[in-house]
């Protein structure tokens, strides 16, 4: 080891009980891809500033290697760091001081180049914040021309360091391309801050507003709350609703029809898939999830109630426990529900003073309805199903045992038996996302089940019959199990090859949606089914995008992305030849960190720019022969303090992003909605043009 500070990763270092469980993590620079052992990352770890460890960390496509070096970091101190990159080796300095170096190759990652950034899984609250001012980047190219990027977040990095807190540096992604061959030098100035929440709180102020934050619309008072109805009624009344839409949001005068039903569905017409209203128009769907949000999305308070500058007694509107199913005895909050009772009055009226307003504005705004997440009576939706009291077996339910199923359909008939009739539901779905996905994880839970699980008993045969030709022997030597017998199969433990695994779950998931949809369809055959939710990329593998489409009427599916559909996504589609509805996406503001919320993964720099980028989603969408409408997420900003789960000493937990429309004090976002609206006004015109030049 040629200097005692440097250290190897496998070292452990003694930490505070307080930070046992806790990772804390700080990435300066990060272009890689861990699992294909490439790319390079240079950050800081640990929660305990006197034992933080710079890191810079490489890979050769064989193996990562690290550097790493122990200062002590000291609070108000500024540093440079610099990581050398080479094809023969890297090195590491701090303030100008060779602190590691070593040997080895380098094998570049693709992707965007991630500065200023902290990863959710590593977002633990620690003693210290780090505060980059700057990032300067030179590239060795292999033909020894050197190409010198800089980069500066000193706006970012003035912010008052409590509003930090909130989103800890100022990500920002990098186009940056290197060859093999290439090295790469990152310099970075930074300083190191204390991060005491208890000595700056309280943090929020009694609207749920960041205290050491201003903008322009930031509310101040109760009157400012209570002046904006009437500026709000100025705008909409210069904003009403399209006269050219029936009721369902169908274009009247699209020069076509369809026979009125009673019910959405859907035909093909000149190559493009339309959306057909109840009453028979074409209609591409714009809508928003979750209107009118009067006491969701809550935010956890135990054991941070110092955080607030001011909670309403326990049990006035907008308290809630266990939001999430923790059952910890964690109490939730709405600050919403509190700037609704100041702007509107009467608790017991302000549910139907925000449902009139939310039709009024969504309305006055083009949008068809509502989406996922509920909506209020009256309005259009996408109701989500559950599984109420079904048992689940290692994760979902055993749609192979007959009880199981009659429970299953029993729960859901419970549910849409209700609106089995009423024209206002899209269609129905169930579940979301990568939950409703069958993992592999999964199967091997289930192999271990006793021998009369049904579900067992059908991957045994599945595997016996179509892997392996009918033969026990085979099976059970590729199982590394003694058997016999089938019936010794499904008493055994088996230990599949992954190969197996993965035929196994796709074989259980495609039941599994098979019966969600068989047995929707039966209880009520004339909504559409728009499965799952699926999120592409976000699966065990494509295939669950293929499995899921061959299960329902339109596929549902989530997105949040700059693209409406890449290339591989497209082909998907197109190979699956049915119509796709986007139930979730949405450009969030960052507002520069200003105000205190989470930047998105896929965000936008303020209120216009989310529009624009509307906009564009909109255009793509509208011209897309496979897609019939978008719904955005969601009609509420999330409290910068955090949806939650969670409880303990933090300044937020779980999502907090400006999602909305709307913020928490009940202010409609006119850079976003105004150009959201021009969007929206023309979504359908644009879609029958764009049909009748195909045809």
């Amino acid at each position: 080891m040629p200097m005692r500070h440097v250290i190897t990763m496998w070292v452990v270092l003694t930490a505070a009980l307080q930070y046992a469980s806790a990772d804390c993590r700080f990435y300066f620079a990060s272009q890689h891809d861990w699992g294909n052992k490439q790319g390079f990352y240079l950050d800081v770890e640990g929660c305990e500033m006197d034992s933080l460890r710079l890191i810079l960390g490489v890979a050769d496509g064989k193996e990562w290697r690290y550097l790493a070096y122990v200062p002590p970091f000291q609070a108000g101190k500024r540093y440079e760091a610099k990581a050398v990159i080479t094809p023969q080796g890297a090195q590491l300095f701090l303030d100008g001081k060779l602190v590691g170096d070593q040997q080895g190759g380098f094998a570049p990652s693709t992707g965007l180049l991630e500065l200023n950034s902290t990863p959710s899984w590593a977002a633990d609250l620690g003693e210290y914040l780090m505060v980059k001012e700057n990032a300067r980047l030179t590239i060795a190219r292999e033909d020894r021309k050197t190409e010198r990027r800089e980069e500066s977040f000193e706006k970012e990095a003035a912010r008052p360091v409590p509003l930090q807190l909130f989103e800890r540096g100022a990500p920002r992604n990098l186009e940056l391309k290197l060859e093999e061959g290439d090295g790469l030098t990152i310099e970075t100035t930074f300083r190191c801050e204390g991060a005491d929440l208890r000595g700056c709180a309280p943090l929020v102020d009694k609207y749920g507003q960041c205290r050491y934050a201003d903008w322009p619309e930031k509310v101040k008072s109760d009157d400012d709350l209570q002046a904006d109805i009437a500026r709000e009624d100025e705008r909409l009344a210069q904003m009403p609703p399209p006269e050219d839409r029936d009721q369902y949001g169908g274009l009247k005068n699209a020069g076509w029809s369809e026979k009125a039903t009673g019910f959405y569905r859907v035909v093909r017409r000149n190559g493009f898939w339309f959306l057909i209203t109840p009453q028979g128009n074409p209609c591409f769907y714009v809508g928003v999830c979750a209107p009118p949000a009067v006491t969701w999305e809550t935010t956890p308070v135990t054991d941070r109630e110092f955080i607030f500058e001011w909670l309403p007694p326990k049990g006035t509107p907008g308290w809630a426990a266990n939001c999430w199913g923790e059952n910890q005895g964690t109490e939730y909050y709405c600050l919403h529900t509190a700037n609704l009772i100041r702007k509107y009055g009467d608790p017991a009226a302000i549910g139907d003073r925000a449902t009139e307003r939310a039709f009024r504005r969504l309305r006055a705004w083009g949008f068809c309805g509502g989406g996922k997440w509920g909506a209020p009576k009256g309005m259009i939706e996408a109701p989500v199903l559950g599984q109420g009291a079904t048992p689940s077996l290692a994760g979902h339910a055993d749609v192979f045992d007959p009880k199981v199923c009659e429970t299953f359909r029993a729960e859901l008939e419970k549910q849409i038996a209700p609106r089995r009739d009423d024209p206002l539901v899209i269609g129905w779905s169930f579940g979301n996302e990568y939950d409703q996905l069958i993992k592999r994880g999964e199967v091997l839970e289930v192999l271990k089940k006793p021998a009369d699980v049904p579900a067992k008993r059908a991957l045994v045969d599945y595997a016996l019959k179509e892997l392996y030709g009918g033969s026990v022997a085979q099976t059970s030597a590729a199982w590394k199990v003694q058997a016999t017998t089938a019936e010794e199969l499904y008493a055994a433990t088996p230990e599949p090859p992954a190969g197996d695994i993965e035929k196994l779950r796709q074989f259980y998931e495609d039941r599994y949606y098979e019966f969600l949809y068989r047995t929707t369809k039966g209880i009520d055959p004339n909504h559409l089914y728009l499965g799952n939710w699926i999120v592409p990329g976000w699966w065990e593998s494509e295939d669950d995008w293929r499995i899921h489409a061959r299960h329902l009427d339109v596929i549902g599916y989530d997105r949040y992305h700059p693209v409406l559909l890449d290339e591989s996504l497209q082909r998907l589609v197109a190979e699956s030849d049915k119509p796709i509805l986007c139930g979730e996406f949405s450009f969030p503001a960052w507002y520069d960190g200003l105000r205190g919320f989470g930047r998105y993964g896929c965000w936008a720099r303020d209120d216009a720019e989310s529009g624009q980028m509307y906009q564009r989603w909109v255009r793509d969408a509208t011209a897309n022969p496979y897609c019939i409408g978008l719904m955005w997420f969601i009609y509420r900003d999330q409290p910068i303090t955090g949806r939650g789960p969670g409880r303990g000493v933090s300044a937020y937990f779980g999502e907090h992003f400006a999602f909305g429309v709307i913020t928490e004090q009940d202010k409609p976002k006119w850079d976003l909605v105004t150009r959201m609206r021009e969007a929206n006004l023309t979504a359908t015109k644009r879609r029958v043009e764009a049909s009748g030049k195909n045809g």
